[in-house]
């Protein structure tokens, strides 16, 4: 049985992101969330009934990822673990790690604990393929099996994305997502009315997640999910190009942007840490880009650009 070392990094909201991606750049087998507050909020409006009682102490949340157990295991552990010091000490939070090995048949399942159905904007509820959840008329129904593939759609980074993908995507626009995980934007774009979506990622794991949570939601005819890092794949223009991904990576997307984006397509982009934004807005007023709208929750900040006035 093939056995696999679990990092458990208990941390504050504001480092989640930074930490997710520092063990996604590692070469981690999928990013698993466990917040507290939001099942907690989600409990009462889709009826999910008890919380698993193993949940972090509220205003804690823990990051976890997965290693595969062999030779280069200890030499990619010591650089995970500086690498992980480093940003919470940037970041000024505490974190503490820990480390178990597990077989692969407990972590290829235990997260699923933490998934639950939850909504977002006035259409979209996005719910485990495993579990029923009330909906109503209208709803725009997105069901997730995120794998290990990190997004689960329940991050305010992706939340907030998909909020502007539903107020700023038109019916017929051809879209790009750089940076799909788990699929759940190029899902949403295809479900809102896009005509045509292009979903790229770097993780092999993420790109097969992708794939087969599209094939669930019954979008494979209008979504292709490619591998590949930013927007070395594609071609052509977008209408519209949706990127939840860290400040440092969005940075480099914006320089190949305009190359990508129609003369009056808008660029959605989230993932970006508050204090982080100003460099993102000098980075898209180079490239002649102006802000439609800007949106915040908790420490995060998403927003909607255009080349030109809409």
């Amino acid at each position: 049985m093939k056995e696999w070392a679990e990092i458990s990094i208990q941390t504050a909201q504001e480092a989640v992101e930074a930490v997710a991606n520092v063990l996604h750049e590692a070469g981690a087998g999928g990013v698993v969330i466990e917040d507290p507050a939001q099942l907690a909020g989600r409990a009462e409006e889709f009826g999910i009934g008890e919380l698993p009682e193993v949940l972090p102490p509220a205003g804690n949340i823990t990051v976890k990822a997965y290693l595969p157990v062999n030779t280069e295991l200890e030499f990619r552990l010591k650089a995970l673990q500086e690498e992980l010091n480093r940003v919470l000490h940037f970041l000024s939070v505490p974190g503490e790690i820990t480390l178990q090995k597990v077989a692969e048949e407990e972590w290829a399942t235990a997260w699923k604990t933490y998934y639950k159905a939850f909504r977002i904007g006035e259409q979209i509820v996005i719910k485990p393929a495993w579990e029923e959840c009330q909906t109503k008329t209208g709803d725009i129904v997105i069901e997730l099996d995120p794998g290990m593939a990190f997004g689960t759609g329940n991050h305010p980074t992706t939340t907030m994305a998909l909020a502007l993908l539903e107020r700023y995507l038109k019916s017929g626009d051809k879209v790009f997502d750089i940076g799909t995980g788990s699929g759940v934007l190029a899902i949403a774009a295809a479900k809102l009315g896009a005509a045509e979506v292009l979903a790229v990622d770097k993780d092999p794991v993420a790109v097969e997640a992708a794939w087969e949570n599209c094939r669930r939601n019954n979008v494979i005819e209008k979504v292709a999910v490619l591998p590949g890092d930013l927007f070395e794949e594609l071609s052509g223009l977008a209408d519209l190009v949706v990127a939840n991904i860290t400040a440092d990576v969005l940075l480099l997307l914006i320089e190949e942007l305009p190359f990508y984006l129609s003369s009056q397509g808008v660029f959605i982009g989230s993932g970006v840490i508050d204090p982080y934004f100003d460099d993102i807005k000098e980075a898209l007023v180079d490239k002649g880009f102006r802000l439609l709208e800007i949106m915040g929750r908790e420490e995060w900040v998403a927003f909607a650009a255009s080349r030109e006035e809409l």
